[in-house]
């Protein structure tokens, strides 16, 4: 990542936080989606998969939101973490293969 924390404002989450967090976030999207439930059933468990995300990364949701936020704001740095993201989801897919 070529994002540096010195440009970020202090109540952002840096570029690695949030590159963890959204691998994170889409794995659990991605494990109630395989469940196949009803759509209702599906957002009550995923509403508790993120609830745990957050406490377990030792981030709010606001804090979260305020730094997604941010990074739609600076487009060049999102890509950078979506890069990221993506980089590591696909990783983790061919590892499983």
């Amino acid at each position: 990542m070529a994002c540096h924390h010195n440009d970020l404002p202090e109540d952002i989450m840096p570029p690695e936080q949030m590159i963890s967090y959204l691998v994170d976030l889409h794995l659990a999207e991605a494990s109630v989606q395989n469940l196949r439930l009803k759509r209702d059933s599906a957002k009550v468990i995923f509403a508790a998969r993120e609830k745990y995300l957050l406490k377990e990364h030792q981030i709010t949701d606001s804090l979260f939101i305020k730094s997604y936020n941010y990074y739609l704001r600076h487009p060049d740095k999102l890509e950078e973490i979506y890069g990221a993201v993506v980089d590591s989801l696909s990783l983790r897919e061919s590892l499983l293969k």
